[in-house]
């Protein structure tokens, strides 16, 4: 019993933030991003041409625990909500919750309606002054009226403006959008061209709250921004604190900042970049050299999570005699070269050239060749594909809709436009629909059932895939699990156990460097399966949280922070005779 007692103490601390803080720093290793490259084939017949040569190319940060710290932010966030519609106290709530999830290093403004009184209009540093910014919130009130003066969005966006340019030096600069959507409806019809170039330089992640917002208005934002959309229905527009915990997870574990990938075709190949499928990050493949070389600007680059892409490459027969190149045998070819250029996270601060080596895409290039397709190209390609059937469907069967005919047929649409793609491509060796299935399925019920609610939903799932992000769809429990990274887990898990009241339960009303905030106690990790009294499983309460895997994977991270920490050895095991 003493060692399961042990054993449930140290479950519990895996969702302390505080121990996860305390592995970090004592990690001494640092790891870079990891670049690589995947050719649809190993192999092109030699005398082949091939119009269009798939390459998957994945950008892998590396987890926060690799790292000695992570990227200082400044956040901005910016409050519109009507009052009348949505309740104020779990806004407020989960503005305070993000205050708490910020570090000393990091900075914040405050944008209220513009009803309100001004909030924080300038960054001010976290480190002791939290409390002050945490009071500000609580000052904040609604908007009570319909068309205010000014929109909250742009004053966040001309005070950003405003700032030096080196205040952005080694830092991270987002915006938070919490808003019932009517005051950023006029952006529907077009923007100011100062608007869209300053959305450009600061991601804006838009949380629409209740069936009365501006879905479309929101999705263009986040798509002009690079940002991310969610939305929470009615029957939960009290979990914003948790629904904005899928945004800071990923916010307060910023591991390099400025990322873009350099695509260049091996001189003297004749290799062609024609095109780059990258979801929502900008992409370019230059026009100049004749599609010799492309880009895709990824911006910052959150701890463990991965980016997917694929290059699209036209591929001429091989000459006679193959160029020769350090590294690559006489029978295989260099087809391209990708690189990536960040500011990576160092124990100093950040550092401009402490990024990944160049990596080289080599294929061989045999007389004659059986074609075996990677699975995992394939699948990527698919996905994309599904992006695009969307982006379709988007355009022709919900933007350019009249309001009220129509729409009751439109989930049987898109799911009749599903099966086809799935048809299409029903041939393809290594072909996995894995999860897709299922959560189109569900969009398309959700757009049946309810066209306003149902907009959104695919508003949101798209904004999700396109930007590899999580994204609340309608609630902060349906996520797209693949995206979730561990320190995304770890700060919904702190998020659900806020106290509902909106009182001082939990507050603390000392110095901040004298006190902790006492959270309430979490439910139990393990719970007895009942089938006898010595066998536990995993609380359904975590579900859709936390996996025995990611707690394996987190004691596994544990154990090594500790032998790095007091400069041990891990033993390997002896191999048996």
């Amino acid at each position: 019993m003493g060692r399961l007692h042990n054993l449930l103490l140290l479950l519990v601390c895996f969702f302390s933030t505080l121990l996860l803080a305390q592995v970090m720093s004592a990690a001494a290793g640092m790891a870079a991003v990891k670049v690589s490259t995947t050719p649809i084939f190993s192999k092109i017949p030699r005398a082949q041409t091939t119009k269009d040569f798939q390459v998957l190319l994945r950008i892998e940060a590396p987890p926060l625990v690799d790292l000695k710290g992570r990227v200082p932010i400044d956040l901005v966030m910016v409050l519109d909500v009507d009052v009348e519609s949505v309740s104020l106290e779990p806004v407020k709530k989960a503005m305070k919750f993000a205050i708490q999830q910020l570090s000393d290093k990091d900075s914040i403004a405050i944008f209220g309606p513009s009803m309100s009184r001004e909030v924080i209009p300038k960054f001010m540093s976290i480190h002791g002054s939290r409390r002050v910014a945490e009071k500000k919130v609580d000052e904040l009130e609604g908007r009570r009226i319909a068309g205010p003066a000014r929109s909250s969005l742009d004053e966040a966006l001309k005070m950003l403006e405003e700032q030096p340019a080196s205040s952005s030096d080694g830092r991270a600069k987002f915006i938070v959008l919490v808003t019932d959507g009517e005051d950023i409806t006029r952006f529907n019809s077009g923007m100011p061209e100062w608007f869209t170039a300053a959305l450009a330089k600061y991601p804006v992640h838009a949380f629409g709250l209740g069936a009365s917002h501006d879905a479309a208005a929101l999705r263009l934002i986040a798509q002009r921004s690079h940002g991310t959309y969610s939305f929470l229905d009615d029957g939960n527009v009290d979990k914003v604190a948790s629904a904005l915990a899928l945004c800071l997870g990923g916010l307060k574990s910023v591991a390099a900042v400025g990322a873009r990938v350099v695509l260049k075709a091996a001189s003297g190949s004749g290799v062609r970049i024609d095109r780059i499928s990258s979801g929502d990050y900008a992409s370019s493949v230059s026009q100049v050299d004749g599609g010799a070389s492309g880009e895709i600007v990824i911006g910052a680059l959150y701890a463990g999570e991965v980016k997917s892409f694929v290059v699209h490459l036209y591929v001429p027969a091989a000459p006679p005699a193959l160029r020769t190149v350090e590294g690559v045998c006489c029978d295989q070819q260099q087809l391209l070269v990708a690189s990536l250029d960040c500011q990576l996270y160092t124990s100093g601060g950040v550092d401009v050239d402490d990024a990944a080596a160049p990596v080289d895409l080599v294929v061989e290039r045999p007389n004659a060749a059986v074609l075996v397709p990677s699975a995992i190209v394939v699948n990527q390609i698919f996905q994309f594909s599904v992006l695009k059937m969307f982006d379709t469907f988007i355009d022709k069967e919900i933007l350019h809709r009249t309001p009220v005919t129509g729409r009751n047929d439109l989930g049987r649409k898109l799911l009749a436009r599903w099966e086809e793609l799935v048809l299409e491509h029903q041939f393809w060796v290594g072909l996995d629909l894995g999860s897709l299935d299922g959560e189109i399925t569900a969009v398309a019920n959700s757009l049946s059932k309810q066209y306003i609610v149902g907009t959104a939903y695919i508003f949101s799932w798209m904004s999700s895939y396109k930007m590899q992000r999580p994204t609340a769809m309608g609630s902060p429990a349906n996520v797209v699990g693949v995206f979730v990274t561990l320190e995304v887990h770890l700060t919904l898990q702190v998020a659900i156990t806020l106290p509902e009241s909106g009182g001082d339960e939990g507050e603390c009303h000392e110095c901040e460097y004298t006190c902790e905030k006492q959270l309430p106690p979490a439910p139990p990790l393990l719970e007895a399966s009942g089938h006898d009294g010595s066998s536990y499983r995993l609380n359904a309460a975590y579900e859709g949280v936390v996996s025995l895997d990611d707690i394996n994977q987190f004691m596994i991270k544990i154990y090594q922070g500790m032998v790095k920490a007091n400069n041990l050895k891990q033993c390997q095991p002896r191999a048996v005779a």
